[in-house]
């Protein structure tokens, strides 16, 4: 499928959205698509190889969560491939976005993406996220949920700001996985999230510390 079929398919998930985009972020987002296709070959980078197949699972999955990133330093926590922070990063231009991963070959990858679709509001560091020690603590850290809440949030509290919100992107979260939430921690909302042509579940769980 060649560029101006992809856009075209990207601007049709976008217009069952009520997100706010325009035609050079449709682009972006298509090459940002193709990078990934091409370096995968190199790098093994995801199992997801179809083109439409990214534009639903990568780009589209992690769009969805542009409307509820508050602030203006943002962070991504375990970025991986650089989902959902570079799709974030094209859609929120006027916010600074920080991606963190400990694996250097993806964010090699995040790296060379940056350089290709010219994105001036991204920074990275390689580094696990106990080791980290912000000179100014984040707005909002957003992250796809790689290991349960109670985990998480103790890696990334230190990281937040004291008004501060951890946004955990997940396909479904248990009733126990919300009952070991530290009680200094607050359940702002679970949001049930749909991305387009998507049938899996997907909610964000909105935390924050308590006062």
């Amino acid at each position: 499928m060649d560029d101006t079929n992809l856009m075209r398919e990207l601007s049709n998930l976008f217009s069952q959205t009520k997100l706010n985009y325009n035609e050079e972020q449709i682009a972006k987002l298509v090459k940002l698509a193709e990078l990934l296709i091409k370096w995968n070959k190199k790098l093994n980078l995801t199992a997801i190889t179809d083109p439409m197949d990214i534009l639903i699972l990568h780009v589209m999955d992690s769009a969805v969560v542009s409307p509820y990133v508050s602030g203006q330093r943002i962070a991504d926590l375990g970025t991986g491939q650089g989902f959902p922070g570079l799709v974030l990063a094209i859609l929120n231009e006027d916010k600074r976005f920080t991606l963190i991963d400990s694996v250097a070959k993806k964010l090699a990858f995040v790296r060379n993406a940056i350089v290709a679709l010219e994105i001036k509001n991204v920074s990275i560091i390689n580094d696990r996220c106990e080791n980290i020690k912000p000179a100014e603590k984040f707005d909002c850290i957003v992250s796809r949920a790689f290991a349960p809440l109670d985990r998480m949030l103790k890696w990334s509290l230190p990281l937040i700001a004291e008004n501060g919100y951890f946004l955990a992107m997940k396909g479904d979260i248990k009733e126990d996985e919300l009952k070991a939430i530290p009680n200094s921690v607050m359940i702002k909302d679970i949001v049930d999230i749909k991305v387009p042509n998507l049938e899996a579940q997907r909610k964000i769980v909105i935390l924050k510390q308590a006062n």
